[in-house]
């Protein structure tokens, strides 16, 4: 997998995760004590069948979430592993790519670790996504 898929899924994931967040609190204001009158229980079980079903999509939108943030961990290593081989091989370029991309550093961060400017970073990140997207 190459930088620009990995940062793609990475931004995927986390997109799923805050859709998970968000439907876990819906589901948990659905699922909570709520007033029903009894006129609604005795002619029919819909608001407990209602709450039955909400607590079956909550118990399922927790294990997506688990499973989200795991995927999330997983993605964060292989950055880390690819920015750690690059660094160890002397791929600048690479480097600082992930740097700005991956792990979001401000232009001035790594300007003081790498000692080139704000333009510079923005030919090094052009040309590594000009390789990329053309497979080189």
């Amino acid at each position: 997998m190459n930088l620009f898929e990995l940062k793609e899924k990475k931004e995927d994931v986390k997109s799923d995760i805050k859709y998970y967040k968000n439907e876990i609190e819906r589901l948990e204001a659905k699922v909570g004590l709520q007033a029903v009158q009894i006129k609604d229980i005795i002619i029919s079980n819909n608001p407990r069948n209602n709450r039955e079903n909400a607590l079956l999509d909550l118990a399922q939108m927790i294990a997506d979430l688990d499973e989200a943030q795991k995927k999330l961990d997983n993605l964060n290593n292989l950055a880390n592993d690819k920015f750690n081989n690059f660094k160890e091989h002397n791929d600048y370029d690479r480097q600082i790519y992930v740097e700005k991309k991956l792990f979001k550093w401000s232009n001035t961060k790594i300007s003081a670790r790498h000692g080139i400017s704000k333009s510079q970073i923005y030919r090094i990140i052009k040309k590594i996504e000009k390789g990329e997207k053309t497979g080189k």
